[in-house]
């Protein structure tokens, strides 16, 4: 079973609920801690999103941070974004899924967080068996409205040996 926790914001979230494989976070991670903006966007955001359906799963646990995030923080990055970082400064060690190129860019180079995304989860995903190519669960993604850039899909590829 795995040790490490998860700390999302709704990206990666919705990505993998498009495709049906929140299992594949329930496999990589011990639990899969959502700030609870982010799980008011999720909630809010209606049937395309997936928030009802995280509450059923046992891993899956709505936290709030200690703290509010700084101001500064919320002044860059929307809420979730912000409260996943924070919750993340609270439980150092735990990784921060986020896709958003400005909240990764925040994550890392201020705060010094371990970042992965929708197409580092699929290729974890790939690299311990859970998966055997990554190209259709991108390709389903992609299909169900998820944006990933193709620069970035050419990358996750590139990098799964899929090209």
């Amino acid at each position: 079973m795995p040790e490490t926790s998860a700390i999302s914001n709704t990206g990666p979230l919705i990505a993998l609920a498009k495709v049906h494989r929140l299992d594949l976070l329930v496999a990589l991670f011990s639990e899969i801690l959502v700030p609870r903006a982010v799980s008011n966007e999720l909630v809010a955001g209606g049937a395309q999103f997936p928030g009802r359906e995280i509450v059923g799963i046992r891993e899956f646990r709505i936290v709030d941070c200690q703290k509010e995030p700084d101001r500064l923080l919320l002044a860059e990055l929307d809420s979730g974004e912000a409260s996943v970082i924070q919750l993340a400064i609270e439980r150092p060690g735990a990784e921060v899924l986020i896709d958003e190129k400005k909240a990764r860019r925040v994550a890392t180079s201020v705060y010094g967080l371990t970042v992965l995304g929708t197409g580092g989860l699929l290729l974890r995903a790939k690299k311990r068996g859970l998966i055997q190519t990554v190209k259709p669960l991108l390709e389903q993604i992609h299909a169900n409205g998820y944006f990933l850039s193709d620069r970035l899909k050419m990358g996750i590829l590139r990098a799964a040996n899929e090209l």
